[in-house]
């Protein structure tokens, strides 16, 4: 995950820079050591797979 000037993070496929209010994480269930940052295009591409949650509240990693 790339946090950008403290208030805004990198999605994880189209590498464009959203502010945190903006982006969502991906976590895997079985694995909290796995995290995706996501726009809200690419999560309506990619979905929430099965064992996968969305976090849609993650301003809490600003600095």
């Amino acid at each position: 995950m790339k946090i950008v000037d403290g208030d805004k993070a990198e999605c994880d496929r189209c590498e464009s820079v959203f502010p945190l209010e903006d982006v969502l994480l991906l976590e895997k269930e079985t694995n909290r050591d796995y995290e995706r940052v996501l726009c809200e295009e690419c999560v309506g591409v990619v979905g929430v797979p099965q064992g996968y949650t969305l976090r849609r509240d993650v301003t809490f990693l600003a600095r």
